[in-house]
């Protein structure tokens, strides 16, 4: 029986996701709403869930159940595994992933188990990522899990370094690349990942890790202003 996945999401990851499934031969289905989600994932082994800028498909009024051979994955980005798989009635069939968009060729992705996650359902969720031949790594669900907490603190330095008269951003960003051997400067990382996705990192850090995750004065101001980055044309820079 060939493989079905549904993938719920409007975003371009979401669509170049289903793409890529497609040309592994996996059958998919993608939706934009989710207003008919119970009755198309019936028949789905997947579904995949793609961050919508904070928004959730999940309500208080909403009840899901998942067979033992199917698996939910949600793209965690500023909230626990655990805490997103309460709201649906089997949470042990609930994964979270976080895939490294910065450099989408190299085909990175986190799997994150919450405190209920079944070691079966993030064996499946791993099986599907390797068929589509990304390199996983198994994360605690923790504020920020590997990538998203290094780079967001990263950034977040950068900021107050700048806001302090320290050092301009573009002399920031070549001492990371010359220096460190950085890719890319923490500005540059900034703009690529969305001003919005590192502000809602670091506020889930600062809650609950402490105030050390504080984010900067003037990354929330650029986030207010809408300057989120590449998506929107200006960030930290203008495109």
């Amino acid at each position: 029986m060939k493989e079905k996945i549904l993938i719920l999401g409007r975003s371009e990851e979401a669509r170049s996701f289903a793409d890529m499934c497609r040309e592994t031969g996996i059958d998919v289905n993608r939706l934009e709403s989710y207003d008919n989600i119970a009755s198309d994932a019936t028949d789905t082994s997947v579904i995949v869930q793609f961050y919508e800028g904070g928004s959730t498909i999940f309500s208080d009024r909403m009840s899901y159940s998942l067979t033992k051979s199917q698996v939910w994955l949600a793209e965690s980005i500023d909230r626990s595994v655990t805490s997103t798989a309460s709201r649906i009635a089997t949470p042990e069939r609930f994964v979270g992933f976080s895939l490294s968009s910065l450099f989408p060729e190299k085909k990175m992705v986190e799997l994150i188990g919450g405190e209920r996650t079944s070691d079966d359902a993030l064996g499946a969720a791993k099986t599907l990522f390797q068929k589509l031949q990304f390199t996983t790594v198994i994360s605690q669900d923790r504020p920020g899990h590997i990538l998203n907490r290094v780079l967001a603190s990263m950034i977040n330095e950068a900021i107050y370094i700048n806001m302090y008269g320290l050092a301009e951003m573009k002399d920031i960003d070549q001492m990371m690349q010359l220096g460190a051997n950085f890719p890319i400067g923490p500005f540059e990382y900034a703009d690529r990942v969305g001003l919005d996705r590192v502000l809602k990192t670091l506020e889930w850090l600062t809650e609950e890790l402490g105030p050390q995750y504080r984010p900067c004065p003037v990354l929330r101001r650029k986030v207010e202003a809408g300057f989120l980055g590449q998506k929107t044309g200006r960030g930290f820079y203008t495109y």
